[in-house]
């Protein structure tokens, strides 16, 4: 069921979108894709403004159930107190709360850079130094403890030592946060992106392709990770219904399983 979900989620038939030729056959830019990996230079003026559709459908989809009070594909429906229950204020969640709220919170100044091509450069900085600051969680804490003795490299740089980052905004927050919302408005966020980068009409370089596929990649692992959670949220909701209809059946799953 978890698989089957998934590729629901992700798949463009799901979405609405058709990606099949005029002649009934699997379109260029899909073919392209997964034999190469990039698209050749060729079909790539289509690849973006289709992925895009798709993540900002995906994403869309993911802030609105985030919201609570929807059924995940006919499947189960979360509230938004079963979901913040799912979720338990320990350090794990709570850190991963407070990774989602910068990433956001940087997000937001970069969807202010008029230039396209511009935008795409700050969205790779802003994605790999999220990456390198969710990963490492010890650096992080050691950079909240020691914001106030920042300290520069011989050349003025920034480095990942000193625990500073060009383009990631990080902070200290003085409360905690609700990982259902925050997640909610980073859906929101990350939506605006995409839309943001197909907004107007273009040729899309190799160049510029390349970097989208970047950025699209590390957003990509957060959407899965939501989608994976809400899969065993509905199959949790699923069983208790069941088990509240027949309890018995809890037992017979639980012998089914043994064996």
């Amino acid at each position: 069921m978890a698989n089957t979900l998934t590729s629901m989620i992700i798949s463009p038939q799901s979405m609405g979108l058709n990606l099949q030729s005029p002649s009934g056959g699997p379109s260029t830019t899909t073919t392209s894709t997964l034999l190469h990996g990039v698209p050749n230079f060729q079909v790539q003026h289509d690849y973006v403004p289709v992925m895009s559709s798709k993540r900002i459908a995906t994403w869309r989809y993911l802030q609105r159930m985030y919201q609570g009070g929807m059924v995940l594909y006919n499947t189960a429906m979360l509230s938004e107190s079963e979901l913040r229950r799912s979720y338990p204020t320990d350090d794990k969640i709570q850190r991963r709360t407070l990774n989602y709220f910068l990433l956001g919170t940087s997000l937001a100044p970069v969807l202010e850079i008029p230039n396209i091509t511009d935008m795409l450069k700050a969205l790779v900085v802003v994605v790999q130094e999220y990456e390198f600051f969710a990963s490492e969680s010890k650096s992080k804490m050691m950079f909240l403890r020691a914001t106030s003795r920042k300290a520069l490299s011989l050349d003025g740089k920034a480095t990942e030592e000193t625990g500073e980052y060009t383009l990631l905004e990080v902070r200290q927050v003085p409360f905690s946060l609700d990982y259902v919302i925050t997640f909610s408005s980073l859906c929101d966020t990350i939506a605006q992106v995409y839309e943001k980068i197909t907004s107007e009409e273009r040729f899309w370089t190799l160049t510029c392709t390349e970097m989208f596929q970047k950025i699209d990649l590390r957003f990509k692992k957060i959407m899965m990770s939501a989608c994976k959670e809400l899969e065993t949220m509905a199959r949790d909701t699923l069983a208790d219904e069941l088990n509240a209809i027949d309890p018995l059946s809890a037992f017979t799953q639980r012998d089914d399983g043994d064996m």
